[in-house]
Parts: structure tokens; C-alpha cells; sequence
């Protein structure tokens, strides 16, 4: 396929086609092997990008720095922008138009932020993660799946599920699954608070209809319905589905990552829970950060605020995924997270036209 994505914005993975997504995941495939063989690829000296994030970040961020310095592309991480302060957005995306070749954003807030962006860009917006969608992590997540599969297309047919609490990040894995063709399962605890949001289901849906009319995806608490999965990808418990009614719980609150531990549990990523799978083959993911062990500020401050030995239990063995069985699947999980430079690579290859 050709590149047709020369200055397109990259907002969300709905507005992208299978052979669109087939183009960067196979271009993230090439620019990797090059980097690999010591191939210099310094294809855009003179062009520069800005990056403007306010949420926190360590993958996002480094694998964007690096693969502009590894394009000859001018990098500008900014930290103290009058952006929607003493300027309105609108100013200042005008002023980024300017200068700059690419603008990278990382914002809390709905994907329309973005979608408002672009509109008074003159150059290609790209989400580094909002609330709509985290499309850099999607394509290195299936990049990574590929490569444990044997290469370009090897997703198609397989069988995907979202194992934990489904009230924010199966929408992102959803689209993923229907963009390659595969079958998705969301599989979480049968509670308002952790299933997905309607809104969240109809998009899914949605894009099944559009992409993969005859694939499966599917909703359940049901463990059962793991057998015959090829993948299994989760995050972090303290997320609320919206239609709850409840605010977003307070990060630094124990109730946030603990208060529903007990319903969570039964959903934990173990290896006891990727036998049910019953496939030889079966391997975990996890997009990071991950609270598999309490060796970290939030582990440890959770353990000393712990109410009792079994939830120290809890928080010692991991809470989405145990420690054992992320270790167990640590070369896939951090190959991933590599993948997150040579996939960030490819979209800004692809939007300045390679």
C-alpha cells in the first residue's frame, strides 16, 4: 500500500481503515529492522515537532524523543506553555502551526479537545493518549502481537480478550481487535462499576460492523469464555466505568485500587487464570505501568495503609496481574513497551510522508 496518511491527523483508530493501520503496523515492522541493522534514518532533518502532556508519561514520551532524534527531527517537550491559561488553545495551536511540523498531545480529557485541535492546525495532531483512545499504544500492541505470531497478518482470526476491570481500557482494545480482524472478549466482573460503558459497547460494536462484520465480540464475566483465547491484555483496577454515576475516585485514595478488590480478584491475570485458556501458546500483556508487585511508591504506600494480612496479600502478589505471572511474561511486556518507539516511529514517518 501506499502512504496516504501525509499530513493526517492520528486521533483515534476509527478514523483510520484496515489498510491505513496494515500500512504502519508493516512500516513499524521495517523502521524497526533498520534501526536493528544500524540503518541511518535521519529521513526529516529540518522538520520539528512540539509535544504538549499533561498526564503523566514514560513510554509515550521517551519512545517520541527518541525516534525524532533518530529521524534528525527537532524535538520540543513543553512544560510551561501559556496554552489555555493566559492564551486560549486555539492562539497557541496557531502559533505551534507556525513552527513546528507535528504537534503530539497527551491530554485527560475527551478526544473532542483533539478533534478542536486539529481544526485550527495546519499540520497533523497526534494523540499521545486522551480519553478517547491511545492509538500509539494500540499499534505497538499489535505490532508485538504479530511478532509472537509469526509476522505481517498473523492477528487476523485470532481470538483477544480484556481480562480485569472493563471501565475505561477495553474501548481502546476493542477497536484494535476489529481494525485486525480478530475476536474480542471483555471479561469482567458482572458490576456496573467495572463493565464497560454503553457508549463504550456502541463504538465497539460499531466498529465490528464496519471492520470485522464476521467476527465475534463479545461481553461476560464468564471465565469460561477464555478457553480458546490466543492473548490476554489488562490495566489497572482503579478505573470507573461511567455510567456508575460515581466520581473518579482520587488516585491517592486505598478505596481507588482496593475498594473493590474482593470482586476484582476472581479477574486477577495469574497463570492459574491463563491455564483456563487451555492454549499452549497463550501469552499476557500489559501496556505499563503496572501494580504487579508493591516494590514502588503507590505499592508501598498501599501496603502501609493495608487494613488487614489478606489484602496485604493482595497487594504483595499484584493486584491486575501477580507478579509471577508477569515475570512469566516479561519478554512479551517489555518488547511491547520497546515497540512503543519503533511504532511512534512509523506514525510520524507516515504523517510527514516518508
Amino acid at each position: 500500500m501506499r502512504n496516504n496518511l501525509v499530513g493526517k491527523d492520528i486521533i483515534n483508530l476509527r478514523d483510520l481503515t484496515p489498510d491505513q493501520f496494515r500500512y504502519m503496523i508493516d512500516l513499524s515492522a521495517t523502521l524497526k529492522a533498520q534501526k536493528k541493522a544500524g540503518v541511518d534514518q535521519k529521513f526529516f532533518t529540518g522538520k520539528n515537532i512540539v509535544a504538549s502532556f499533561d498526564w503523566s508519561s514514560t513510554r509515550t514520551r521517551c519512545a517520541f524523543e527518541t525516534s525524532a532524534n533518530d529521524l534528525g527531527i527537532g524535538f520540543t517537550y513543553l512544560t510551561n506553555s501559556h496554552m489555555g491559561d493566559s492564551e486560549t488553545v486555539k492562539d497557541t495551536i496557531r502559533v505551534f502551526s507556525g513552527m513546528y511540523d507535528a504537534i503530539v498531545i497527551r491530554a485527560q480529557k475527551p478526544e473532542g479537545f483533539l478533534y478542536d485541535m486539529a481544526s485550527y492546525s495546519d499540520v497533523p495532531i497526534i494523540n499521545a493518549l486522551s480519553l478517547g483512545d491511545h492509538p500509539t499504544q494500540m499499534l505497538a500492541d499489535a505490532l508485538t502481537m504479530e511478532e509472537q505470531w509469526g509476522g505481517p497478518g498473523s492477528s487476523r482470526g485470532k481470538k483477544m480478550a480484556f481480562v480485569g476491570n472493563c471501565g475505561g481500557a477495553p474501548l481502546f482494545y476493542g477497536r484494535l481487535a476489529a481494525m485486525l480482524g480478530m475476536d474480542f472478549y471483555a471479561i469482567g466482573p458482572d458490576n456496573i462499576r467495572h463493565q464497560m460503558a454503553k457508549a463504550h459497547v456502541e463504538d465497539i460494536q460499531s466498529a465490528f460492523d464496519k471492520f470485522a462484520p464476521n467476527n465475534k465480540f463479545v461481553q461476560t464475566s464468564d471465565l469460561k469464555a477464555l478457553e480458546g483465547i490466543d492473548v490476554v491484555v489488562t490495566e489497572e483496577w482503579r478505573y470507573l466505568n461511567p455510567d456508575a454515576g460515581e466520581e473518579v475516585m482520587d488516585p491517592d485514595k486505598y478505596e481507588s485500587w482496593m475498594g473493590d478488590y474482593e470482586m476484582l480478584l476472581p479477574y486477577r491475570v495469574s497463570s492459574e487464570l491463563l491455564a483456563k485458556t487451555k492454549n499452549p501458546n497463550i501469552f499476557a500483556m500489559h501496556e505499563l505501568p503496572s501494580v504487579h508487585n508493591a516494590d514502588h511508591a503507590v505499592g508501598k504506600k498501599l501496603l502501609s495503609e493495608a487494613p488487614n494480612e489478606t489484602e496485604r496479600k493482595v497487594i504483595e502478589e499484584g493486584l491486575e496481574i501477580t507478579d509471577e505471572c508477569f515475570e512469566k511474561n516479561a519478554s512479551v511486556i517489555f518488547r511491547e513497551a520497546e515497540n512503543r518507539q519503533h511504532t511512534i516511529k512509523a506514525i510520524l514517518c507516515a504523517v510527514l510522508g516518508l
